[in-house]
């Protein structure tokens, strides 16, 4: 399918639905010191017809390549996000809507750094934390020590 969707569709009725599919490709990029390269990325697109604009349903599936904070090794990172958005204006540089047409690939291009963790790990490794040492409480807070029912 084509990776831009006309939203706004001449003759629509309000109330009319469309819904579109579209496979498409993200360039690679590099975000938190780590490179991350996008496969299997494709949109579902709902578009109502509304008396003075259009309601957009987008949700985007990709798969993000990336390496693990801790190992170093590949990590495979299923995202999923979208919005839901009232569109009144022919052009919504958040949503990657220009004269009534919606940009997928740069809809995901933007979306995408916002959606990736600042921090990976491989399933079955945890951040390095420090050593859990008992905290010491500074003498002037001992009286509220029992207050919440946790004694130390």
């Amino acid at each position: 399918m084509n990776e831009l969707i006309f939203l706004r569709r001449p003759g629509a009725e309000v109330g009319e639905q469309r819904e579109y599919r579209s496979t498409f490709e993200v360039e690679p990029f590099d975000l938190h010191g780590r490179h991350h390269e996008v496969t299997d990325a494709e949109a579902e697109v709902t578009v109502t017809r509304l008396s003075d604009g259009v309601h957009l349903d987008l949700e985007v599936r990709a798969t993000v390549h990336t390496t693990c904070d801790r190992t170093l090794q590949p990590v495979e990172l299923p995202m999923r996000f979208g919005d839901s958005e009232f569109v009144s204006r022919p052009d919504d540089e958040e949503l990657a809507v220009k004269d009534w047409m919606l940009d997928v690939p740069g809809y995901a291009r933007r979306a995408l750094p916002t959606e990736i963790p600042m921090q990976v790990f491989a399933p079955g490794t945890e951040p390095v934390r420090p050593a859990e040492e008992e905290e010491e409480l500074d003498p002037r807070w001992s009286g509220l020590r029992g207050l919440f029912g946790t004694e130390r």
